[in-house]
Formats: C-alpha cells, structure tokens, sequence
C-alpha cells in the first residue's frame, strides 16, 4: 500500500545520495505520511521544491491520479543524481500523503515551516495527472516566471498550452501558494471533457474526457498517455534545473 510505495521511493532515493525524511500526521484520524528528500548543496536560502502527492482515492489503482506525477518526480529527482548536478540553489523533492483528503500532507508541511523557512523557498513545482489518456497541455498560471519556463519548453516542441484552471487551487500547490510561495506546475487534464478546438491542436478525442477514468477503478496503467507523460516529465524537469541554476 502507501507505505509500501513511500518506503520503496525512498530507497531509490538514498541510494541516489539524497538526504530523506518522512514527516507524520494525522489525516481523519488515521496516521499519514510525507517523504521530503534534500540533494546536498547549494544555497540553503534559497530552494527550489518540486512535489506530488503519493496518495490516490480508493476507488481505483491512481496510476494517472497520481502514480504519473510520483513516478516522473523520482525520475526527475534521479536524473539530478545521475547527472551530479550541482545547482546554484538548494533542490528539495516531496510526496504527499493524504491530497485526495483535502491536501493534507502538502499543508501540514506548509504550516509547519516557520515563517523565515517559508521565505527560502523561491518556487514549488506540482506534478499532479501528467499522463492523462485523452491529454492537453495545461500550464499553471500563477508565478509568471515558472509559469514563462514551462512555456517555453512546449514552445520548443511546437506545443500551444493553455491555462491550467481546472485543478486550480484542487492540489498541493495551493498550500503554498496561500503561504505566498510562488507556484507552478503542469497538467494534463481529468473530467473535463476535450473541445474540438483543443482535440485539433493537441490530437485525442474531442466531447471525451481528458481522463475518463479520473477517480475511478479504471484508473489504471492501461489508463496513461505515454507521449504526454514523457513530454510533461521532460518539462518539468526542464523547469527544475533552469529555476534552480
């Protein structure tokens, strides 16, 4: 279950060189957990976080909701490893427990930070449904910068995105937000059914959800986009070491 994954995740990690903590709390009674993981070095004044929740709903599997925003985040995190890339800022990585109970991981590690670390952290990414089946190319538009570098990753690949406004405020970004970190992220949609408009520019079927299994049993690994996934994880990624060079 959770814990298996969080474990499992974790090791990758430290074999990877990165310092890991896991953080408890309690989420409707219950004991949840976040694994928060350090790559050493750089300025401890200045972060960059990147994060996804580890938790789905119980209805179904979570392989788009959010298997795809956990696995590209470890590989991301992984890449920063193999590449021994030494960043100008600090680089710091998390899965949340407990998002699909109302962000709760994500905002007890928001309201646990004393307002001078709040201050230190210059920028949170969010990797929440990159794989959709049906998928666009949503960007967050909430930091303009953050918002400016995903853009212009797609850009570079001829890809036109759009605002991200269906997940707003609905993921573990918005703790930070709120505590007036700049955010971004990318998204590739879930019961939100696709235009015509969108379906000729991005391909896919349109008067279909972007993730038709969003929430559901179906949601399994059958249910992922490939190219999307990998397109989204390579802007992320692109995001984390442009923000934090």
């Amino acid at each position: 279950g959770y814990q298996a994954s969080l474990t499992s995740v974790q090791n990758k990690l430290k074999a990877a060189g990165f310092t890991t903590t896991v953080q408890q709390f309690t989420a409707s009674g219950r004991t949840g957990y976040n694994l928060v993981a350090d790559w050493p070095g750089g300025d401890a004044n200045r972060v960059i976080m990147a994060g996804a929740h580890l938790d789905s709903v119980t209805a179904g599997p979570g392989i788009n909701d959010n298997g795809s925003g956990s696995a590209a985040l470890l590989e991301v995190a992984l890449a920063v490893s193999r590449t021994g890339y030494q960043p100008a800022k600090h680089l710091r990585f998390a899965w949340w427990g407990a998002e699909e109970l109302g962000m709760v991981g994500s905002r007890n590690y928001v309201s646990g930070l004393s307002t001078t670390n709040r201050a230190k952290i210059k920028g949170y990414l969010n990797f929440d449904m990159i794989g959709s089946p049906n998928p666009g190319y949503f960007v967050y538009d909430d930091d303009p910068t953050i918002e400016k570098t995903l853009k212009d990753y797609y850009t570079g690949l001829g890809i036109a995105t759009e605002p991200e406004t269906e997940g707003d405020g609905r993921s573990d970004h918005a703790p930070f937000k709120n505590a007036g970190i700049p955010v971004g992220g990318v998204f590739s949609g879930a019961d939100y059914i696709k235009t015509s408009a969108q379906a000729a520019k991005w391909g896919g079927t349109a008067g279909v959800a972007f993730d038709r299994c969003y929430h559901s049993s179906c949601d399994t690994s059958a249910n992922i986009d490939d190219t999307a996934l990998n397109r989204n994880a390579d802007a992320m990624a692109y995001a984390v070491w442009t923000l934090s060079a």
